[in-house]
């Protein structure tokens, strides 16, 4: 059953068994684009632990690491609303395999090119940086259709359920790796994921793949006017801040958590899986945040009091991660902060139900692989300048603490910005009104 039945299923009353085949289909899409996010965040977070063997290897300083693991940003930010306009026109399924399966291959090569002279390893880090930019505005374009409001929250939140298991995983995993067979296995086994996931995406996606059937979604001009809906609502630059704020505080703890480690409690690379049990933490409060947030959302009957839960759970989830990631710069024992970190992420991740989930009803549906596009480009700024920001914040002030106070403030300005500059409904506007059916829209597409 394709999407375009099951919406005029849901007009016409169609029967249980045709309802429940909908309902599945759609849990099995979110399952495998959680698991895309998986894959993506394996092959973006190995480097992070790897870097630091390489490094020995290799002779380089800390200012020339954060060059390289800053490098992936700068592809990383061009290729999405590239990736959103692709998915408009010839459907998710084709474009986020063909991007799955570009990142996977890089990675495979990286051992080769790091060996062959450190501008190619650059390069090669900002191709791959390109690939995998197109993965979540892909993703935003399927859910577009396929996810109804009532269960936003949750799907959304699944992607990063995805991310922190990626994450965990890369940070367990890599170590052993590293430890028994070299750093180079660290890419070639994670890379080879990446096709295996590939293959079975093509399986699942065979028979219900249409391009997007609107006239508009064929339409392959290009024109500025496109962007000006993501251009001028006061809301969307609320929600391009929030989305820049929450990058800025995750990479830096992703790409410098091991080598902060490291330094300051003299861990070693092979007992770095201790840097997994932040994201372990943060994935599960995330999901329970996020069911939390649906049920009110789902008891309430006005759009303002929609709105004033997203604010909440945005300003709740910043202020009180930020917080904790304070105290996380002055541990002085490692179990302690991974800990305390762990604590900081958890609060924060509930800042994902609020102000990322509301990108799905934000605009047209047609439009909101777009609206991630412009999102994830502006709030993958984070990682070009954030990265190697760090760095640079380390050694002028000689402390990690600076870097770490650094991402709380950013996170408490997000909370300010969205508790007091979201635009609300000027009427009690029932919520309703603006809720699509719980079936996907007639242009929704794999």
């Amino acid at each position: 059953m394709d999407s375009q039945e099951c919406s005029e299923m849901s007009k016409g009353g169609g029967g249980s068994k045709e309802m429940c085949g909908c309902i599945l289909k759609r849990h099995a899409i979110v399952l495998m684009c959680a698991l895309c996010c998986l894959v993506c965040y394996c092959d973006r977070v190995i480097i992070s632990v790897a870097v630091i063997t390489m490094a020995k290897e290799f002779g380089w300083e800390l200012t020339l690491q954060g060059q390289i693991l800053g490098a992936f940003f700068y592809g990383y930010v061009l290729s999405q609303v590239i990736g959103a306009y692709l998915a408009k026109i010839y459907g998710g399924k084709l474009i986020l395999n063909l991007a799955v399966a570009g990142w996977s291959l890089l990675t495979i090569l990286t051992p080769v090119v790091a060996k062959i002279s450190l501008p190619a390893l650059i390069v090669c880090r900002i191709v791959l940086g390109f690939s995998e930019g197109m993965a979540f505005p892909v993703i935003y374009h399927v859910f577009s259709g396929w996810v109804p409001k009532h269960e936003s929250s949750r799907s959304i939140v699944s992607l990063n359920f995805g991310v922190c298991s990626g994450t965990v995983l890369a940070f367990v995993v890599s170590p052993w790796l590293i430890e028994r067979m070299g750093w180079e296995y660290v890419f070639y086994v994670f890379g080879y994921s990446g096709f295996a996931w590939c293959a079975l995406w093509q399986m699942y996606g065979k028979d219900n793949d249409p391009p997007t059937t609107s006239k508009k979604g064929k339409d392959k001009s290009i024109s500025f006017s496109r962007f000006l809906p993501l251009l001028r609502p006061s809301t969307l630059y609320c929600i391009y801040y929030c989305h820049f704020a929450w990058n800025m505080g995750l990479y830096i703890t992703i790409m410098w958590l091991p080598t902060y480690l490291h330094e300051r409690f003299n861990l070693d690379p092979d007992q770095t899986w201790i840097n997994a049990l932040p994201y372990l933490v943060m994935a599960p409060a995330a999901m329970c945040w996020s069911f939390l947030v649906d049920r009110f959302l789902a008891r309430t009957s006005t759009l303002n009091t929609a709105v004033w839960i997203r604010k909440t759970a945005t300003a709740i989830g910043f202020i009180g991660g930020a917080g904790a990631l304070v105290l996380f710069g002055g541990c002085t024992n490692a179990h302690t902060a991974v800990l305390v970190l762990s604590l900081s992420l958890s609060l924060c991740s509930l800042s994902l139900s609020g102000w990322e989930a509301a990108k799905l009803h934000a605009l047209d549906p047609s439009e909101t692989g777009m609206l991630q596009g412009v999102s994830n480009t502006i709030s993958n700024f984070s990682g070009v300048i954030g990265v190697p920001l760090a760095s640079y914040v380390k050694k002028t002030t000689n402390s990690w603490h600076a870097v770490w106070i650094m991402c709380a403030c950013i996170w408490f300005s997000a909370a300010i910005i969205y508790a007091f500059r979201i635009e609300t409904p000027r009427k009690e506007e029932k919520q309703s009104d603006v809720e699509r059916p719980l079936k996907p829209r007639r242009n929704a597409s794999l």
